[in-house]
């Protein structure tokens, strides 16, 4: 038979069943496309889909890392809504419940301008329980027009008989892309040659049908003539590919094989070759196993490719691949990729390198999913190179705060303090630097008693003469509390001093971060008046805070402040003000992208919620006590009991309450957190008097008011009145707190009056009115329709139903279908 041209071995041949298969994509929400490596399955999906002229956004996975996938996701999202992708950014991969609606708030909103299809390729390179369950979570809910489409070797999605019976899903499996001994002639046809029957079943039977064991042999008769081979596919790619390549050729693939996908700019950075252009235009030429992606402007080597060009590396002179990393590594930075950079360099063992990148980046990029590396690199750096960026260490120290590491962090703070003192290379405004910012660490470990606080921020300042290098402020002041009070409020008959003490460090503190925290202290007096019932000097303080927050840009401080005018509002029965305050919250978080921020809004509001009784209005994470899928650091997390206590209690979830008492107690104590200490033996009272038990009911409270009783620290008292008013009425008059009782029940009757008001006017005959469309499609939400299902069974579009829903959501407060699922069944 005649030999083919060899531009003809290049042409693409798709069997008419993947065909026809990929024609569906764009009525399913979710494809998973699974196949060995090999197959063409990459290639089909972009040909195929191309042709179909859809919009396509083409993800390619290279590592297991959940924020960094997150992170190119958000870049090429940006393609289509450049503006909501930076939200969805700065959101970070969407662990929780709360976040993940957020992120599908933010896909529902993105203008898509024609069909879109979102390709996640190699997708088993990244798949994890959480990813799995944030794609399913947006599968169901089908209330985004974006596609996924997953190409993977395997996948372990948990509901895919479930999504596929549905009508979710369309699963494409291996057997579509095996050529058959009728696909094997009609490809060899398409690329010249003409095979017999007996040929082609040969062929089939030595390769089952695999795409890339065809192309190669295929190669291989090209050149000797021979349709037959007993080689493996290594070897197979040398003697019909690799060989035939000039040495400058060799050198650059061998240069750009530890990346999947790479730029003009890296092929030429990696490979230090200004002639990288012409020359991958020359591979592409010969072979199909280098392809470039004209709208993303990448080359993409198939896998089976780059991993032979790997195993030929590990041949090559020790240290050639470490110096590949560093290059890698080194275009990271450039590009502001600090955890890629970090975790290259760590490969390419330049830890220098490596502790500049923690510099550059303070932290910012390191959350808990990078917490075990980052360890890594700090735990197997050489001790000669720490000595040398003190600041690196001082932010290493700081994560493991965050971590909640404490071990580490004493042993890392004793590290770093011996070696400055033993640097004698160090001159006197360098030491003096470098202890100033130790000095602002050693803060940390003294949190949360001011005086002590206060004790290492003041001799900071003595000896820092610019803001301190090593803090990251844009991280959260208040580690996500949404009250000042409660993080330094730690014993009974000290508030009073309690706030001089903040009100004297803050400003010393705010000057050495760049105004970091600006405003706490405005709002501990705040907090303090307000408890004390003191409501107008309150608003006063909360002012200050306001301006404050806003003029240093410190959403933490915001958050707070609302909260606090928020719980004013319901104090003087303002229940429409105290959904507007709320709803600046979320519209300044989301305005100002402080995603880190959002479960501390839904705390507000769920505290909000609990004391109106409204149990339909609390998130499910707050109401089951799923407290740890938060997303708030470790020191806030006792605040967390205080609502959820409550809610407890509005659930008439007595012995549970008394059941966890015991541990919200020590939790309390852990800091101190006397405010949480205060609140529990409320509830424990509350409980203890619901199931008649008066005696036990009426020593928890005495417990609790000689806490607070003290500090004038009523209005935990107040706002649990519903319930504890009879022992309070009891002890008022045998008591020696009968006089902080009084006061109590004074503010408590105006209290309950203000809530009374507020129930008549909003959750009874005066609740929004919905009309009768939007009653009907709130039904058909209840029952578990789709948006598109809605449409369906309305015969109106899967727009209309959104807008609609959105209507919903305004009227009713809520922002979510699992609100919304609440909400009406609470009725």
């Amino acid at each position: 038979m005649p030999k083919p041209k060899k531009n003809l071995t290049r042409n693409l041949y798709f069997p008419e069943r993947i065909t026809d298969a990929l024609k569906e994509v764009t009525n399913y929400p979710l494809t998973i496309v699974e196949a060995p490596m090999g197959y063409g399955k990459t290639t089909a999906v972009r040909e195929l889909l191309s042709r179909e002229k859809v919009n396509l956004i083409w993800l390619r996975v290279q590592d297991s890392s959940l924020s960094i996938f997150w992170q190119r996701l958000c870049r090429h999202l940006g393609e289509v809504d450049y503006d909501r992708s930076l939200s969805l950014a700065a959101l970070g991969f969407p662990s929780n419940s709360t976040a993940r609606q957020e992120a599908l708030n933010l896909l529902e909103d993105m203008e898509l301008k024609s069909t879109t299809v979102l390709v996640i390729d190699d997708y088993h390179l990244v798949e994890s329980p959480e990813l799995n369950s944030f794609l399913e979570f947006l599968v169901m809910n089908e209330s985004t027009d974006l596609h996924l489409l997953l190409t993977a070797r395997h996948t372990e999605l948990q509901r895919t008989e479930e999504l596929s019976l549905k009508g979710y899903l369309l699963p494409i499996g291996k057997e579509a892309f095996e050529f058959s001994a009728q696909d094997i002639k009609g490809y060899y046809r398409l690329c010249g040659i003409t095979l017999k029957d007996n040929e082609a079943a040969r062929l089939y039977a030595l390769t089952e049908g695999w795409i890339s064991a065809l192309y190669l042999i295929m190669l291989q008769y090209m050149e000797n003539g021979i349709l037959e081979t007993s080689q493996d596919i290594n070897k197979l790619l040398e003697s019909t590919i690799y060989q035939h390549f000039p040495k400058e050729i060799k050198e650059l693939l061998q240069s750009l094989c530890l990346l999947d996908s790479f730029s003009l700019e890296q092929a030429i950075y990696l490979s230090n070759n200004k002639n990288s252009e012409a020359l991958l235009t020359e591979i592409i030429a010969k072979n199909a196993f280098v392809k470039y992606d004209e709208g993303l402007k990448t080359y993409h080597m198939h896998k089976i490719f780059t991993r032979y060009l790997r195993h030929l590396l590990e041949g090559r002179e020790e240290g050639y691949k470490r110096e590949l990393y560093r290059k890698i590594a080194e275009f990271s930075l450039k590009n502001e990729d600090y955890v890629e950079a970090m975790a290259n360099f760590y490969r390419a063992e330049e830890f220098e390198s490596l502790l500049l990148a923690v510099e550059a980046d303070r932290g910012h990029s390191i959350h808990n999913e990078q917490r075990a590396a980052f360890i890594r690199f700090f735990e197997n750096c050489p001790k000669t190179v720490l000595l040398r960026h003190p600041t690196a260490v001082l932010i290493y120290a700081l994560c493991l705060f965050s971590f909640n590491e404490m071990e580490r962090f004493q042993q890392v703070c004793g590290e770093f303090a011996e070696a400055v003192h033993c640097n004698e290379d160090l001159g006197p405004e360098s030491l003096a630097e470098l202890m100033g910012e130790f000095e602002l660490l050693l803060s940390f470990t003294e949190y949360n008693n001011i005086r002590k606080m206060y004790e290492h921020i003041k001799r900071a300042a003595e000896l820092l003469k610019q803001p301190a290098k090593f803090l990251d402020t844009k991280g959260s002041w208040t580690f996500g509390s949404p009250s000042v009070l409660y993080m330094f409020y730690r014993e009974p008959g000290t508030l009073r001093q309690e706030v001089q003490n903040l009100k004297e460090a803050m400003p010393v503190y705010s000057r050495i971060t760049n105004g970091h925290g600006s405003g706490g202290e405005y709002v501990l007096e705040a907090e303090w008046y307000f408890n004390r019932g003191d409501f107008v000097s309150a608003e006063i303080e909360v002012q200050k805070a306001l301006y404050a927050a806003k003029r240093w840009g410190q959403g933490d401080i915001l958050c707070c402040a609302l909260f606090l005018q928020a719980r004013l509002a319901m104090v003087r029965g303002d229940y429409s003000q105290m959904l507007n305050i709320l709803r600046k919250m979320h519209e300044e978080l989301h305005g100002k992208r402080w995603y880190n921020l959002m479960h501390t809004a839904e705390v507000c509001d769920s505290f909000l919620q609990a004391c109106l009784k409204r149990e339909e209005r609390i998130p499910l994470w707050i109401k089951e006590g799923d407290l740890d899928s938060s997303g708030l650091y470790f020191p806030a997390k006792v605040f967390l009991n205080i609502v959820y206590g409550r809610v407890l209690l509005v659930k008439g979830e007595y012995l549970k309450v008394l059941g966890t008492a015991e541990e919200f107690i020590t939790e309390a104590g852990g800091f101190p957190n006397l405010l949480g200490e205060i609140y529990a033996y409320i509830y424990i009272a509350a409980a203890n008097e619901k199931i008649f038990r008066r005696t036990a009911a009426l020593e928890a409270l005495e417990k609790g008011l000689e806490l607070a009783a003290g500090d004038e620290v009523y209005l935990p008292f107040v706002e649990n009145s519903d319930f504890i008013q009879p022992l309070l009425e009891e002890l008022a008059g045998k008591s020696r707190f009968r006089d902080s009782i009084r006061k109590i029940l004074e503010i408590a009757k105006s209290y309950q009056a203000a809530l009374l008001q507020i129930r008549r006017e909003h959750f009874q005959e005066n609740r929004p009115a919905l009309t009768e469309r939007e009653m009907e499609i709130v039904q058909l939400v209840v029952q578990g329709l789709t948006n598109k299902e809605i449409g369906e069974r309305l015969f109106i579009t899967v727009n209309t139903v959104k807008t609609t829903l959105k209507n919903v959501y305004t009227k009713l407060s809520i922002n979510n279908r699992v609100l919304l699922k609440q909400h009406v069944t609470s009725l």
